[in-house]
């Protein structure tokens, strides 16, 4: 079992402050390897950068959290989920899985089911957010991202009072789910 050491609490503690430096870093040394293998597994250059963006967005979204304990190296980790989420990609093109060879231990199954229908909502939000628009997209933004207040949001948009941009907010917000939904089918 990996003991925990300083420079692990260092890595992950740069991680959540989202070091530039130590970002970079890590993208470069581990790239290669996660393309290498899904180059081999069946993918292309392409694939293994949308894998790849997905495991270092994973690592930066546990990262986040105060009990997180890297239990690994930074590159066993994020390879080990980037091979988990190329099988569940060739699984859905229907690939024969069983000519694909994991490594990644199958103990954190349900936690990576959860990362991962989480994050295809995220995407799918983003997409629908991304064809939503203007203003809508902004005002959705300010007020659930940036955490405007109707009055700030009214101001910035020129509406008459926050009652409006209320108003507008919420006929965004159906529009919104409206194209979440659709992309779901």
């Amino acid at each position: 079992m990996h003991v925990e050491t300083e420079t692990d609490q260092t890595i992950v503690l740069l991680i959540r402050r989202r070091d530039p430096a130590t970002l970079t870093t890590i993208y470069k040394e581990v790239y290669p390897m996660v393309l290498k293998h899904i180059i081999s597994n069946s993918g292309s250059k392409e694939d293994a950068q949308d894998i790849f963006q997905d495991a270092f967005y994973l690592l930066i979204k546990k990262s986040q959290d105060e009990n997180f304990i890297l239990t690994s190296q930074v590159s066993t980790f994020l390879v080990g989920i980037s091979k988990n989420l190329w099988l569940k990609k060739l699984t859905q093109k229907k690939i024969d899985p069983d000519s694909y060879i994991s490594e990644f231990d199958e103990s954190d199954d349900t936690e990576f089911e959860e990362d991962a229908k989480h994050l295809t909502m995220v995407r799918r939000m983003n997409f629908a957010l991304s064809s939503l628009g203007e203003p809508c997209k902004s005002i959705l933004i300010q007020f659930y991202h940036m955490r405007q207040t109707m009055q700030e949001i009214a101001a910035m948009f020129h509406y008459t009072n926050p009652e409006n941009a209320k108003n507008q907010k919420y006929k965004c917000l159906q529009r919104l789910k409206k194209l979440v939904l659709k992309g779901h089918e």
